[in-house]
């Protein structure tokens, strides 16, 4: 096991000394003291990866508190240590009212020791949340009657596949729509000198990890998974129904095929091989210098990609493309569960009502506006039916998202930019989703993080030739001798029980 799994193995066991330590066990539900005219102030644990922070005294700020009537203030460690410094912050005498948490699983967690607030008493101070979030992610967060977080919930499409569309040009290919012809697109990107530096340092392909090759896994019909460096909130495995029964996608024999036709692209020169060891920020150091032409990503990540790089050529063009079809007529992205992570309330909080005000406001078409999209007549105005942006929305871009604390859609949706298309193209394409989604399997808590760490680590020697493929089945048997068959065993029992009761 490398040192970055030990970390991510480590954080479960911190999160549960600072619960100890920090909480107190008591499963008595809190008096509902609803209140409308609480207004605070509370403390919001919380962050905004991909952004700036918000300047002081900004109007964005002064408009969530002017109309929810609840003052606050944002604690908000970087996001690439998130997960790290919540449990050192709500373990410390300075905690939050209202905090974001790094996985789902910590919900449940803290939850088990006594330190939240059940909402479910404040849930007529949150009817937004209650018409705009699907009963069923409110449910996932409900536990023996009492609801522990108000859900950041997704729609499943979320990721696009993205290509060069400037260099399809300078090779004279179309956009490709199988496997066989992105497999052509690949090699014209590594031969033909696609950037015009007169140079033979182009790949085809590239990323962060697998999570960058789901359209090549597919083709096939599986998602592959990635690594628990990549990112502790992403599922870790996914399970796939065949004949009654849920079993998983990274041992299945389609996934072999998907990883000798990317080994075969890999001794082709078409992948780069630092892709399965890159950290973001080197991944669009890459981008932006053109090293690489095709991947897969969160649909935000091609826009500011583009934006930066139109900036010294105005020329390049990125696509969104369906992701290949594969040799049995599959094709498909990953589809995002339903349920992200948790907005929870500390118990001990002085300000329940005030918090539950709060987080409702996020969830109304207003709240959605503003913490996305800023300010009518200042960051956006209408025309001709229609929403678009200003030059001021283009100068705060960089933190206009700050205070998006649930991933509130609808608004978004209509306004008219070229990041907001990216979200609605995301709509278009095929998603391969886990059928074992908000499954509260403890085998998945014990497990995952070796797992996810033990398939990165196979796939990418098998990938890059260090294992030859012939080893498959060896994976496999070790996937299920530590903990990928009780895993499985236990999230059947969790699908038979769930089916029973319909």
């Amino acid at each position: 096991m490398n040192g970055k799994q030990k970390v991510s193995l480590g954080l479960s066991a911190a999160l549960l000394l600072s619960l100890v330590t920090a909480c107190t066990k008591n499963d008595a539900s809190p008096p509902a003291q609803v209140s409308n005219a609480d207004a605070g102030p509370i403390k919001l644990l919380y962050t905004k990866g991909g952004f700036e922070k918000a300047p002081d005294n900004n109007p964005i700020k002064d408009t969530i508190e002017k109309t929810t009537g609840v003052k606050f203030e944002q604690i908000s460690p970087p996001s690439a240590n998130y997960a790290d410094q919540v449990p050192v912050i709500m373990a410390s005498k300075d905690k939050p009212d209202v905090a974001m948490m790094p996985t789902s699983q910590a919900v449940f967690d803290y939850a088990k020791q006594g330190a939240l607030l059940d909402l479910k008493p404040y849930l007529s101070l949150m009817p937004d949340i209650q018409k705009n979030i699907p009963k069923e992610a409110l449910d996932y967060f409900t536990v023996d009657g009492k609801l522990w977080a108000i859900p950041l919930w997704l729609h499943p499409q979320r990721y696009n596949f993205v290509i060069r569309g400037d260099w399809l040009k300078k090779v004279n290919l179309p956009v490709p729509k199988t496997l066989d012809e992105l497999h052509n697109v690949l090699v014209a990107f590594v031969e033909k000198d696609p950037d015009g530096n007169g140079a033979k340092d182009t790949y085809g392909i590239s990323g962060l990890g697998l999570d960058s090759l789901d359209g090549i896994f597919g083709a096939f019909g599986v998602i592959a998974g990635d690594a628990p460096w990549v990112s502790t909130a992403k599922a870790s495995v996914y399970f796939v129904e065949k004949d009654g029964k849920l079993i998983p996608q990274t041992t299945r024999p389609e996934a072999k095929e998907a990883l000798q036709v990317l080994a075969n692209w890999y001794k082709e020169g078409l992948i780069d091989p630092e892709m399965f060891t890159h950290s973001s920020a080197v991944r669009d150091e890459k981008f932006v210098k053109n090293r690489y032409g095709v991947s897969a990503n969160w649909w935000t990540w091609e826009s500011n990609m583009e934006n930066t790089m139109k900036k010294t050529d105005p020329n390049v063009e990125l696509l969104r493309i369906a992701p290949p079809i594969g040799p049995r007529g599959e094709s498909g992205l990953r589809g995002a569960g339903m349920v992200a992570r948790g907005v929870v309330v500390l118990k001990d909080t002085k300000h329940p009502s005030a918090a539950a005000k709060f987080m409702n406001y996020f969830n109304t078409e207003e709240g959605g506006f503003t913490t996305y999209t800023g300010l009518e007549g200042v960051q956006w105005e209408k025309k001709d039916g229609k929403i678009y942006t200003t030059e001021q929305w283009n100068k705060d871009s960089k933190w206009i998202q700050w205070y998006s604390l649930f991933e509130n859609e609808a608004p978004l949706l209509k306004v008219e930019t070229y990041a907001v298309q990216s979200r609605r193209d995301a709509f278009n394409w095929k998603v391969i989703t886990n059928a074992a989604d908000m499954m509260n399997s403890q085998a998945e808590l014990k497990y995952q993080a070796d797992l996810r760490g033990l398939t990165a680590d196979y796939y990418a020697r098998f990938i890059t030739g260090k294992t030859p493929l012939s080893e498959f089945d060896k994976y496999v048997d070790e996937f299920n001798k530590r903990g990928g068959k009780e895993w499985t065993d236990e999230v059947n029992k969790i699908y038979q029980e769930k089916k029973a009761k319909k």
